[in-house]
C-alpha cells in the first residue's frame, strides 16, 4: 500500500489555482493600442488621452500603456519617432507584437512590474519604511479623530508635517501640532 505515496508532492498545491498568463491576450491589447494610435494619427485626431503626442519639432513621443502601465519598447517607456515615419514605426511594432517579440514587456505591463521608468502620478515622500510614517511614530496617534488622521496622512504624502511645514525644509516633525488649515498649500 505504501508504494503509491511516493507519487504525492503536496508542494504542487502552492500555485495550483494561479492564473496562467496567455500571451495572445496581451498581444491583442497592445495591438489595440497600436491600431488606435495609427487611426488617430491618420485622421489627425488629437484626443486628450492618447499614447502619442506630436511635438513642436515634428517628432512624435510614443508611450503606450496597458492597464495604465507603460510598455517598455527598447527598454524605454517613451520613444521619439519622426512624424513622417510614425505609421511605418507602428506597422513594424505591430508586426513585432504579433510575432511575440514583446511578450515579456507586455506581460510586465499587465502585471504592473515596471521599474523606475514609470512616472509617479504626484510627488510623494520617498521613504520605504514605516519607521518615519506619522502613524508609526506620532505620540497619541490612536487618540486622534479620523479627520485629523486623514489630514496628517495626506500632508505626509505631499511631503508636509502636520503643521503644514515642508519636511524637506523643516525636517520630519510627526508630533507637530496639527494645523487648522485643511487645504493643501
Amino acid at each position: 500500500m505504501a508504494g503509491f505515496l511516493e507519487f504525492i508532492d503536496n508542494t504542487l498545491g502552492t500555485h495550483f489555482d494561479a492564473p496562467v498568463y496567455d500571451p495572445s491576450k496581451g498581444r491583442k491589447k497592445m495591438v489595440s493600442v497600436i491600431d488606435k494610435a495609427a487611426a488617430q494619427h491618420n485622421e489627425g485626431k488629437t484626443p486628450p488621452t492618447r499614447s502619442w503626442k506630436l511635438g513642436s519639432n515634428n517628432a512624435i513621443r510614443f508611450s503606450p500603456k496597458i492597464n495604465g502601465n507603460p510598455v517598455l519598447i527598447g527598454g524605454e517607456a517613451e520613444n521619439h519617432i519622426p512624424a513622417d515615419r510614425f505609421q511605418d514605426f507602428l506597422a513594424g511594432l505591430k508586426a513585432a507584437v504579433e510575432a511575440g517579440d514583446l511578450d515579456e514587456e507586455i506581460k510586465a505591463a499587465l502585471e504592473g512590474e515596471q521599474g523606475s521608468t514609470a512616472k509617479p502620478a504626484r510627488k510623494r515622500t520617498t521613504s520605504s519604511s514605516n519607521a518615519d510614517k506619522p502613524w508609526a511614530v506620532r505620540k497619541g496617534w490612536g487618540e486622534l479623530s479620523a479627520e485629523d488622521k486623514r489630514a496628517v496622512s495626506s500632508r505626509y504624502r505631499w511631503g508636509k508635517n502636520p503643521d503644514n511645514s515642508i519636511i524637506a525644509e523643516a525636517g520630519h516633525k510627526p508630533d507637530a501640532p496639527i494645523s487648522a488649515e485643511r487645504k493643501k498649500a
